[in-house]
């Protein structure tokens, strides 16, 4: 049976209607959905820097650092500066400024580890540092 030009302009009518609902309808799930992301979201310029700093990267190459190996550990220096000075410094003295700054020993752990008396660790640790601190300031 064939539909009367005017059943198919009704039927047409309610199909456009049926669409229009159904965009209505999806328009409104998507609006609700950026209104709960936009309520979790904050954007980077409202960040506090702190929080700034601890998200944010930064490209670092081993090929720009300083690698001192003392003992037995690989010490990596990125500052240019601290690296060329360590450098310039005789090894021993190096070795030994690495190990109280770097690993974190006291002079008695640094003597018992290079068979050296304490006394001996604190006046060699404290000229190789006053070498440090002039070739710093240069």
């Amino acid at each position: 049976m064939e539909l009367s030009p005017s059943q198919k302009t009704s039927i047409r009518y309610q199909f456009e209607v049926f669409c229009k609902k159904v965009i209505r309808g999806e328009r409104c799930d998507y609006l609700r959905q950026v209104l709960r992301r936009a309520e979790q979201e904050v954007s980077f310029s409202d960040m506090p820097f702190d929080t700034l700093l601890r998200i944010g990267m930064s490209d670092d190459y081993p090929s720009s650092h300083y690698v001192f190996e003392t003992q037995g550990h690989q010490i990596s220096i990125a500052d240019e500066r601290l690296g060329e000075a360590l450098s310039q410094i005789e090894s021993a003295g190096r070795n030994l400024l690495l190990l109280a700054y770097f690993l974190d020993l006291n002079d008695r752990e640094i003597g018992a580890l290079l068979g050296i008396p304490r006394s001996t660790i604190q006046r060699r640790r404290q000229r190789f540092l006053d070498q440090m601190k002039q070739l710093l300031k240069e």
